[in-house]
């Protein structure tokens, strides 16, 4: 379904409806749950969001993880039971929102994308993941199933770290670490690639390869649009109540990260730009390598072709008609000229 379509569904209903916005790349919901404090640790999929939010009443930290959108029945319990504002599952079910953060009196929402470089398609393929913080709970919602955050699971489960002796706040860097340290990935990938197209450009300046460019040119734009709002969710992060002091310290270690991949992206967008410029220089040499070949021969047969039109002319009595050795004289005329005309050349050094 297309985004036209899926706005369309939403005309007319009030604020805070839950439709969902986005590919239909799923139709299940799973709900899966990480509980820990200190040696104790808790993994498990639950049926209900219900099951999953009442570990939400004890002081260990609980990370609920929701894959899949379509699921009504979560949604409402999230809403109703973890006290969810309406107007934030909708941009929660939207999943073509920017990336944001919504700094609320007791629980914090942010909005962010999860990125992947299609290296055959020169394209971003993305996912938005949503994230709510209260107390020591988070809920991170996606839109199906794979994501980066793969080795903050593994730092919870080998208990390496300290990430098991710490708040909600440090689960939340370490997910937000997971997600830019992926920009950084990508972002250094598509700066390889671009690397290497630029010798294949200057030798093989055609068509394809001005598409990859331009290819690139949108990829940087792209990734430059999710990257950006990230330094405004870790400044907001920043100035909540969910993040201690020695957690924002580690915060500030992320934002130095996102400086980095907009450097790399700002670094990737010049890139293109140049390779387009280097480009149509290289298609301007080409033609005009062309056109140098096509003057030389123009002025070469000029005067072979003036030559030729005047003894081409239908007249009785023209000199050297009646020559015996006109003819010869004439060829070996131009033939000098000829000659002369392509030694004159290469003094100049012309071709």
């Amino acid at each position: 379904m297309g985004k036209q379509e899926d706005f369309e569904k939403k005309k007319g209903l009030p604020p805070g409806s839950l439709v969902y916005v986005g590919d239909e790349e799923a139709s299940f919901t799973k709900v899966s749950l990480i509980d820990y404090k200190g040696e104790a640790l808790e993994e498990k999929s639950v049926d209900t969001i219900q099951e999953a939010l009442s570990y939400a009443e004890t002081d260990s930290v609980t990370w609920i993880n929701i894959e899949g959108l379509h699921n009504k029945d979560v949604f409402k319990g999230v809403r109703d039971d973890f006290g969810v504002h309406p107007l934030l599952i909708e941009d929660i079910l939207n999943t073509e929102h920017r990336p944001k953060i919504n700094v609320l009196d007791n629980y914090v929402l942010m909005i962010l994308k999860m990125v992947w470089y299609d290296r055959e398609e020169i394209d971003i393929n993305e996912e938005q993941i949503s994230i709510i913080v209260k107390d020591q709970t988070i809920i991170t919602f996606q839109e199906k199933e794979g994501d980066v955050l793969d080795p903050v699971r593994q730092s919870i489960r080998q208990n390496l770290g300290n990430i098991r002796n710490t708040s909600a706040g440090y689960l939340v860097y370490s997910i937000l670490d997971a997600i830019v340290d992926q920009y950084l990935v990508e972002s250094e990938r598509i700066s390889s690639d671009i690397e290497e197209i630029e010798e294949e450009m200057v030798l093989h300046p055609d068509q394809t390869v001005l598409q990859k460019i331009y290819n690139y040119k949108n990829v940087g734009m792209y990734l430059r649009k999710q990257v950006w709002p990230v330094k405004e969710i870790i400044t907001g992060l920043e100035k909540s109540k969910i993040i201690d002091l020695n957690t924002g310290f580690y915060l500030k270690d992320v934002s130095d990260h996102v400086i980095h991949v907009m450097d790399m992206v700002e670094m990737t967008r010049s890139m293109a730009t140049n390779l387009l410029d280097v480009y149509f220089s290289s298609v301007s040499n080409k033609m005009n390598e062309v056109m140098k070949v096509l003057t030389i021969v123009s002025t070469i047969f000029i005067p072979l072709t003036f030559i030729a039109g005047i003894y081409g002319m239908n007249f009785e009595y023209m000199p050297e008609l009646n020559d015996r050795w006109a003819y010869p004289i004439v060829w070996g005329v131009m033939i000098a000229m000829t000659l002369g005309m392509i030694i004159f050349f290469k003094t100049k050094r012309w071709f």
